[in-house]
């Protein structure tokens, strides 16, 4: 049995890895791998450091709980005066017109929660004279230290960390929740606030205060990591659960993503943003098929245009095949010379030839006496039987010159 060609077998191949790819896109649908813009650690994330869990837990134990994906300034305009908003260790912070929007709504009886970012948790409440920061190199050593962070910090003798100074501390709080009266808590920061009550402390720093704010409540926190996935396995959840409690009576909860988008990076995060991501791999699959279908023949090989009856180029090519095979070529240059005479009309002008020529020779930037010399030349040599092939050939390619500038109109 004839195995196929090796070409064969690449095309066919080729075939297998286009379909490869179509899957790959496909599968992303269903799962798509996150990457580092800046959102991995927003409800939409299952990481570790995500709030996914959590996110679920809020929708589980209230009546109804959405995300946000609206600019806050326009997100008054949707939410009622019991409503709870929660910020939970965002991108980026309020600007001042947001928190101007934002302060205004809890005034009326809004509710507020936000916990700084782990990241970048330092910001202010000017208004309330409350403000989130870091943690000095005092404050960290008086922290009581869980017995695991202890036993992690005796084990390793030598770091490489630049930002050691600011890393997570877990400690043992202590909070005003009847049922967690004592947790882990991980931080970097603390609450700088002269009045409300403070709702978790880790030693002699605040780490979640509420004050009231007009009719409404404010929750600010210096860490979000007790929303984090990784808490609410490590038991965490009552207590992350107690602290957006605080603020009153869960009933409308709103989780806000819009200071993730807006505060992510905008070339990479915008295209696999949870809104856009379908549509970027919808475009993704399109290109993959427009490749495919130029790449690859379909269907029967069309039919040769080929014309039943030869043309002159073909009938030109066989006649000068039989010439070459009998090697009469001298024939056809003497044929060729004699044709251009007679177009050049040379017999109607004896003793005028420069009528002919000076037009031709100036249209080639020629002297006119060297054109002259070469149709002598051309004359005299197609009635010579001693000529080569190669002088035939030379001479041809000259005299076609002459035989186009001849014809300018053409």
């Amino acid at each position: 049995m004839k195995q196929p060609s090796r070409k064969k077998r690449e095309r066919r191949n080729v075939g297998w890895i286009w379909l490869l790819f179509l899957c790959t896109l496909l599968s992303l649908h269903f799962w798509f791998p996150e990457f580092g813009t800046g959102a991995m650690d927003d409800t939409y994330s299952s990481s570790g450091s995500g709030k996914k869990a959590f996110f679920l837990l809020l929708e589980y134990e209230t009546n109804y709980t959405e995300r946000n994906r609206v600019p806050l300034s326009m997100l008054n305009q949707s939410l009622d005066y019991n409503d709870t908003l929660c910020i939970l260790g965002p991108a980026r912070y309020p600007s001042p017109l947001e928190w101007s929007i934002l302060l205004d709504w809890v005034n009326e009886g809004g509710r507020l929660i936000i916990s700084a970012s782990d990241k970048h948790p330092e910001f202010e409440i000017n208004p309330l004279e409350i403000s989130v920061s870091y943690l000095d190199e005092t404050e960290r050593e008086n922290i009581p230290l869980d017995y695991v962070e202890k036993q992690k910090n005796k084990e390793s003798r030598i770091t490489f960390s630049f930002d050691d100074k600011h890393s997570l501390l877990a400690g043992k709080a202590t909070t005003v929740f009847p049922d967690a009266k004592s947790i882990i808590w991980e931080t970097n920061a603390q609450v700088n606030s002269k009045s409300g009550q403070t709702l978790i402390s880790l030693g002699e720093t605040k780490q979640a205060v509420r004050l009231k704010h007009g009719f409404g409540d404010i929750v600010v926190a210096a860490s979000s990591d007790i929303f984090s996935n990784q808490s609410m396995i490590d038991g965490g959840s009552v207590a992350a659960f107690r602290l957006i409690e605080s603020a009153g009576m869960l009933d409308y909860v709103v989780v806000d993503e819009s200071l993730n988008a807006s505060g992510t990076s905008k070339v990479v995060a915008l295209l696999i943003n949870p809104t856009f991501r379908p549509l970027t791999i919808q475009i993704l699959i399109a290109l993959l098929l427009y490749g495919w279908w130029h790449s690859i023949r379909f269907g029967p090989f069309l039919s040769s245009h080929i014309l039943a009856r030869h043309n002159i180029v073909s009938h030109t090519d066989n006649v000068g095949n039989l010439h070459f095979k009998n090697g009469n070529a001298h024939a056809l240059f003497r044929a060729y010379v004699k044709q251009l005479f007679t177009e050049l009309h040379l017999r109607h002008f004896r003793g005028e030839e420069h009528r002919v020529i000076d037009p031709i020779a100036r249209r080639l930037k020629q002297d006119p006496q060297k054109v002259k010399a070469l149709l002598m030349k051309a004359a005299k040599l197609s009635n010579s039987k001693s000529i080569t092939r190669h002088q035939m050939g030379s001479l041809i390619r000259k005299l076609s010159k002459i035989r186009q500038a001849a014809q300018p109109g053409r």
